[in-house]
């Protein structure tokens, strides 16, 4: 029996692109009602952020799409957040110049499978684990839609030799992203941004920390499908081949 969630890339594929601006109109035009359904007469919410991005996507057993999400790059337009957040004075986050920093924004999953896994999605530039209502599904990624976007976004992101993500998050959600192990800290004060919310910052480096002290299995799951060269450093033989054999 295949998974009932699939991570994948999607800028190889021009069907799959389309589908993910489709499900993006469809949560922030008509749902959520961030931004008006006329401005997009295509029914695919787009912007010029797109283009400088690398979309991820999730597929059920259907092959249709149910989440998404881009990790945007910083290019001569910067990051998309930074049109209403600021970081605190002092924070090297973007000015150090041994960092890549990425940051993940668009992420919507499709009302049915939100409804039927008791989650939602946040603003249209908040999070890609921006999610209201998170809560542990078991079995990982291959039964959690969330879960295998947090995925294919970790693994996107170790082969493009990103350092940090930033995103922009509430606090309630905070609270909850720190107990599914993810080690965000704000770097930024609070603004309101189709509701209040705050830049964040996450150090992969301290995310493979996390991994390796197993204090979330579910977290093991990551290093799955990832090429051993992304692997980080201090992973031991043993911890080798209890990935492979996940």
């Amino acid at each position: 029996m295949s998974a009932p969630y699939r991570p994948v890339t999607l800028d190889e594929s021009a069907q799959l692109l389309a589908m993910s601006y489709r499900l993006r109109y469809q949560s922030f035009c008509l749902e959520r009602l961030f931004f008006s359904k006329d401005d997009y007469p295509s029914q695919l919410e787009s912007d010029a952020f797109d283009g400088a991005s690398v979309h991820v996507g999730v597929l059920n057993a259907q092959d249709e799409l149910v989440g998404t999400a881009r990790i945007v790059t910083r290019g001569e337009a910067g990051l998309p957040m930074f049109r209403f957040c600021t970081l605190f004075p002092g924070d090297a986050t973007l000015t150090n110049p041994a960092n890549t920093v990425v940051e993940l924004s668009r992420v919507c999953l499709s009302r049915r499978s939100s409804r039927r896994q008791g989650l939602g999605s946040g603003a249209p530039d908040e999070s890609a684990l921006d999610l209201r209502r998170l809560s542990h599904i078991p079995g990982g990624p291959s039964n959690d839609p969330f879960a295998a976007l947090i995925k294919v976004v970790y693994q996107t992101t170790k082969r493009m030799h990103v350092t940090h993500w930033v995103v922009a998050v509430e606090k309630a959600l905070r609270r909850r992203l720190t107990r599914y192990g993810l080690p965000f800290r704000q770097a930024g004060p609070e603004v309101d941004y189709f509701g209040p919310v705050a830049p964040y910052v996450l150090s992969l480096a301290e995310l493979d920390d996390v991994i390796l002290r197993h204090e979330y299995p579910s977290l093991d799951e990551l290093f799955v499908g990832l090429e051993p060269e992304y692997w980080p450093a201090p992973l031991s033989e043993a911890g080798r081949l209890r990935v492979k054999s996940s």
